[in-house]
């Protein structure tokens, strides 16, 4: 989480030196990155308007939040309390 925070705002110090004027290889001196990264974070902000990754596609969560929840439920209290109905996902 805290490496996606410091890209993020390494981003939004790319996008700001640059409408201040500066080169993308000076934006990387400064900020102790590539040329290139420099040069996609610029992009990105143009394409889309926001400094954070594009949503990632593949093959989505086979469980849900709430099934999730039930499992925890259910090893935590050894399987008691529950019916074979309750336990079906749907």
């Amino acid at each position: 989480m805290m490496q996606t925070l410091r890209r993020d705002y390494q981003r939004v110090q790319c996008v700001s030196m640059s409408k201040v004027g500066m080169t993308c290889r000076k934006i990387s001196t400064i900020l102790g990155i590539s040329k290139s990264s420099v040069q996609r974070a610029l992009k990105r902000y143009e394409e889309t308007g926001d400094f954070r990754d594009r949503r990632r596609t593949g093959i989505p969560k086979t469980l849900n939040n709430r099934n999730i929840r039930m499992l925890k439920h259910l090893i935590q209290n050894d399987g008691r309390h529950y019916s074979a109905r309750k336990t079906t996902f749907r």
